[in-house]
């Protein structure tokens, strides 16, 4: 477990996403591409540390529970993300490392019930997390936003991490 995955952590979310890059060193290297998209990707990493979630396809499909019933985001920027030619080849290849559209469709409905308890947790948050602006939270700690916003963080024990390379590899 990392640091921003603790429920109380006392980290700053400035030292969340700091954790974050260095597990995932690819992920701030893609923040270098020069595309005005490039911060709806930064914006997405922060929900990651948020929510205390990794980048398994499993917490992926996850945290896109969160974002959609625990954030208020703007649909345009999201849309243009996914339309940015230097991000549309990350999202390719990501998606083809699970075999495709219609195996990434079927580990979203595989994780319905997990999903079904972060909209829970969704439903008892205070107000909903700005996708947006996060740069108003980087001094501010974990525990502290958590607070304020209501947010219960699954329990890593819930997230069923590595099922679906294992599937992959057979």
């Amino acid at each position: 477990m990392y640091e921003f995955q603790k429920q109380d952590s006392l980290q700053t979310l400035e030292q969340g996403i700091e954790e974050f890059y260095a597990i995932n060193p690819a992920f701030k290297e893609i923040l270098e591409i020069d595309s005005p998209n490039t911060k709806v990707f930064k914006e997405h990493d922060y929900t990651h540390v948020l929510f205390g979630l990794g980048t398994s396809i499993e917490e992926e499909s996850l945290l896109d529970t969160y974002a959609l019933w625990g954030t208020k985001f703007k649909w345009g920027p999201i849309i243009g993300f996914y339309r940015d030619p230097d991000y549309s080849k990350f999202i390719k290849s990501l998606v083809g490392k699970y075999g495709g559209w219609w195996s990434i469709f079927k580990i979203y409905v595989s994780l319905i019930p997990v999903k079904i308890k972060i909209f829970r947790l969704c439903m008892k948050m205070t107000k909903r997390w700005d996708y947006h602006t996060p740069e108003n939270y980087l001094n501010k700690t974990l525990k502290e936003i958590r607070e304020e916003f209501n947010i219960k963080l699954l329990p890593l024990d819930d997230v069923p991490v590595g099922r679906f390379l294992e599937t992959q590899k057979n």
